[in-house]
C-alpha cells in the first residue's frame, strides 16, 4: 500500500512526482471521492484535484484539496493530501454518474 496518511498531509514541502495515465487537464479542478488509509487511520471524503506539472520527465504532482469549515462562520480550513504513486495508480472515473463526482480513489 502507499505511504501512510501522515506522510500525505500538506506539511510536505516538496512535490511527489508521479507517472499517471491521466493528463493534467483530465484531473485539475475535478471532484474526487477518496479513501486513504494507513496503519493508524482511515480518511474518506470528497475533494478536488490540484495538479502540478508536468515536469520535464512528463510526471505530475497530484494533490487532493479539501475546504473545511473552521471554528467561526468566516473561517475556512484548507487541507491538502499529497498523493504518492500507489494512490495515483488507483485513480479511475467514478462508477456512479448519479453522484456527480468525476473520479474515485
Amino acid at each position: 500500500m502507499a505511504r501512510g496518511i501522515e506522510k500525505l498531509r500538506g506539511n510536505n514541502p516538496k512535490p511527489i512526482w508521479t507517472k499517471s495515465k491521466w493528463k493534467r487537464s483530465d484531473l485539475d479542478g475535478k471532484s474526487v471521492e477518496f479513501y486513504l488509509t494507513s496503519e493508524t487511520e482511515e480518511i474518506h471524503g470528497i475533494g478536488k484535484f490540484v495538479i502540478g506539472g508536468p515536469n520535464p520527465k512528463g510526471q505530475l504532482f497530484v494533490m487532493i484539496e479539501l475546504d473545511l469549515p473552521g471554528r467561526h462562520w468566516s473561517e475556512r480550513i484548507q487541507v491538502r493530501y499529497y498523493l504518492p504513486q500507489g494512490y495515483v495508480d488507483r485513480i479511475r472515473a467514478h462508477p456512479d454518474p448519479k453522484q456527480k463526482i468525476d473520479f474515485l480513489i
